[in-house]
């Protein structure tokens, strides 16, 4: 079982390891630490519950994702799940938390990029509502990749 939690400081380290392994173009640690900095900036963790005693003093963070708001919009920053986790719904899960948050602060819609590879995360979001507004070409490096530019209206 997975529970969701804010991002806290304590976390950043291991949010920027799974964000290290699992995204080609990830922020730096500081990086990850900077989004604690600005109200409009949510991030979960996912926290995996197998072990209860460990959940508040050394939690099992397996996966993150967070949102900007501006003004009457919200653009998913970054999302990832570790490796071995992967498949379970975690995402979706997180997803869906983000888009709550997003409509509880009268955003209108969603934004995000994807990787137009990125075949399984394309899948959760059209599963979640997203639709694709445009194509960036070559957007990516490592490796090069156009960015799908998608939309959720809230």
């Amino acid at each position: 079982m997975v529970i969701i939690k804010p991002l806290k400081y304590e976390y950043c380290e291991r949010v920027y390891e799974i964000a290290r392994d699992g995204l080609p173009e990830h922020w730096s640690l500081d990086g990850v630490r900077d989004v604690l900095k600005y109200d409009n900036n949510i991030y979960y963790v996912a926290i995996n519950t197998t072990n209860e005693d460990c959940i508040d003093d050394n939690p099992d963070i397996i996966g993150f994702g967070g949102i900007m708001t501006v003004a009457d919009e919200a653009e998913l920053l970054n999302i990832a799940i570790d490796e071995r986790e992967r498949g379970k719904g975690i995402a979706s899960i997180i997803m869906k938390q983000l888009l709550n948050d997003a409509k509880s602060r009268d955003c209108v819609r969603m934004l995000l990029e994807v990787r137009s590879k990125n075949d399984a995360a394309r899948h959760l979001y059209r599963k979640l509502d997203f639709s694709e507004l445009t194509v960036r070409k070559n957007y990516y490096s490592n490796p090069s990749d156009d960015a799908v530019i998608m939309e959720r209206k809230l």
